[in-house]
Formats: C-alpha cells, sequence, structure tokens
C-alpha cells in the first residue's frame, strides 16, 4: 500500500477514535515515514524538518489571538450580542426570528475566519448573551452548532484571505511545492470547491430536515445564571472598528497575516483601549486561546515532511 495513503488513513482512524489530533498527525507520521522505507531516524529527522517550516503560521495564530482578545476587551462583541438580542425581542414572527439569528451566527462566523480573523474566539463572546433568545425560540442547539462550523471551516477552503491564506497558500500549495510539483496555473480555490460543496450539503441537510424542529430547554436555568457585563465605551468600539479595518487593510497591501494582526494589535495599545501595562496579558491569553490550534498546524507541517521525504506523493498523484 501507498505510504501516503496508509499514513492519512491512520491518521484520520486515530483522529475517529479521539485521539488528539496532535498525537494523531505525530503517529501517522511515523507509519508513512516507516511504511514509505524511511527508517526511524530519517523520519525524525524529515518531521523536524517539517515542523521548522510551520513557525511563520505559528506566529500568525500567537499575533491573532492577542489581536482577538484586544477586540474581545474593547467590548464590540459584546455589544453587538445585546443589539441582536434588543432587536430580536422586541420583533414579532418567532419563524422571522430564528432565520435572523441563524444567519447572523453564519455571518460572523464566516468573518471570524477572514474578514476579522479572530477564529473561534468569537464563540464565548457573543453565544452566551443569545442562549435565553434560542432557548425562548425552541432552537435546536445542534443547528446553531452546525451554522458556526460550516461557518468557520467553508471560507478558508474557498477565499485566500485571512486563515485562508495560510490554508490555502501556505499549506496547501506550499507543501505541493515542496513536493516538486508545479504550481503555476493551478487554481486550489476550484478544486476546494469540492469539499465547501460537501460543507453546503452538510449544512442544508441541518437546517432542512436534521435539527429544523423545536426543542424544548430550560428557560429558568438561563435566566438564573449569572450574567456580566463588559463595559462599552464609544472609544472603545471605534477603536475596534478601526483596527479591523487596519488589520483587513494591512493585511492585503503586505499579504501578510502577521503584519494585518500586528497593525490591528498596536492601534488598540496607541489608542490605549488595551493598557501598555496590560499588553503581556492580553498576548498571553490570546496565545493561550489559540495554542492549540498552532500547534496543530505545526505538526501538520511535520506531517507532510515526512510523507514528502518517502517520495511516494508523486506516483500517487499520477496514479490519479
Amino acid at each position: 500500500m501507498n505510504a501516503v495513503v496508509l499514513a492519512v488513513g491512520a491518521m484520520l482512524t486515530l483522529a475517529l477514535l479521539r485521539t488528539h489530533v496532535v498525537i494523531s498527525l505525530l503517529l501517522g507520521a511515523l507509519i508513512g515515514g516507516l511504511a514509505g522505507g524511511l527508517s526511524l531516524s530519517a523520519t525524525l529527522t524529515a518531521f523536524n524538518n517539517g515542523i521548522t517550516g510551520g513557525a511563520s503560521v505559528a506566529l500568525s495564530y500567537a499575533l491573532l489571538g492577542a489581536f482577538a482578545v484586544a477586540i474581545a476587551k474593547s467590548g464590540l462583541p459584546h455589544a453587538m450580542a445585546e443589539l441582536a438580542v434588543k432587536r430580536l425581542e422586541h420583533s414579532s414572527g418567532h419563524g422571522r426570528l430564528k432565520w435572523t439569528l441563524i444567519l447572523l451566527l453564519g455571518c460572523v462566523s464566516v468573518a471570524s475566519q477572514n474578514l476579522v480573523p479572530i477564529h473561534i474566539a468569537f464563540i464565548p463572546m457573543l453565544i452566551p448573551p443569545l442562549l435565553y433568545v434560542m432557548a425562548r425560540l425552541k432552537l435546536d442547539r445542534r443547528l446553531v452548532a452546525c451554522v458556526i462550523t460550516f461557518g468557520l471551516v467553508t471560507p478558508y477552503m474557498v477565499f485566500p484571505v485571512g486563515f485562508g491564506d495560510i490554508y490555502l497558500k501556505q499549506i496547501l500549495l506550499g507543501n505541493a511545492a515542496k513536493a516538486g510539483m508545479d504550481i503555476r496555473g493551478i487554481n486550489v480555490m476550484h478544486a476546494m470547491a469540492i469539499p465547501a460543496l460537501g460543507m453546503v450539503a452538510g449544512l442544508l441537510s441541518a437546517v432542512l430536515v436534521s435539527y429544523r424542529k423545536p426543542r424544548q430547554y430550560s428557560l429558568g436555568k438561563i435566566e438564573n445564571a449569572e450574567r456580566t457585563r463588559a463595559r462599552v465605551s464609544p472609544k472603545s468600539l471605534a477603536t475596534a472598528l478601526a483596527a479591523i479595518v487596519a488589520a483587513f487593510s494591512v493585511q492585503l497591501y503586505t499579504g501578510s497575516m502577521i503584519m494585518g494582526a500586528l497593525a490591528g494589535f498596536l492601534l488598540f495599545l496607541a489608542t490605549g483601549v488595551v493598557k501598555w501595562k496590560d499588553a503581556d496579558g492580553v498576548f498571553n491569553e490570546g496565545m493561550k486561546m489559540m495554542a492549540m490550534v498552532g500547534f496543530t498546524m505545526i505538526t501538520s507541517q511535520g506531517f507532510a515532511e515526512v510523507l514528502r521525504a518517502t517520495g511516494e506523493i508523486a506516483p500517487l498523484v499520477k496514479a490519479g
């Protein structure tokens, strides 16, 4: 069996068995390297060479984590949630409210990958204030989870901005080039449109079939839950919006998510929304939040390098 197929199959099997994704990638790389004729030493060397190439990706995630925490501290996500709650609660027609909320969560999820690249950081900021409205609308939370998952994954499959820049350009095309493939003229977005359509099919199934029926939740428990309100000022909101525009603009101009996230974070510091004395804490909090994703990306680079070192990627591509 081709070592690449064996390694990917082993990694996916371990992941389905609920093995941590980093461990799954590590064991998959070892299996693929040994099956491809590499010695244990050569496999580990290739893996180590690969993870060094993930340093820029890890730094991107660290800075984006800090940027996300700064946005959260500005109060912008909480203000958005409260505005949505007020508008929803003062509207008539539960059917319309339900679809408005689903559309809102879908748009925010998509924006978190490309327009405002803060990844999963918006979830603990935006979702808790909306739980009461969801329960009152009898909205199945499993449907909400599917909508958010679609928004978190599909955009970086097809849009080469934000996390899509990392995934499409640095990981997919970057590793293809390292494997010796000619990537000139390749439109990776066209290829990724196939799995993206699968995500669309899954979303439609969740919305229209699986979780469309009303679901009862205990309103009392949600009402009695402790609610914390962030202090929001016009200055902090204006700064957050300006930082988002700055980060997106710098990213497009320089082609670097690192520079975009840095520009946004520095704007928070310059305006005093994030105090200079709190900068270390905000940065460390952001790194912790994005650490798992960053380590997964780094490990995947090592996994890819081991498969490239086996020399069995090209035969597999030709056979396809």
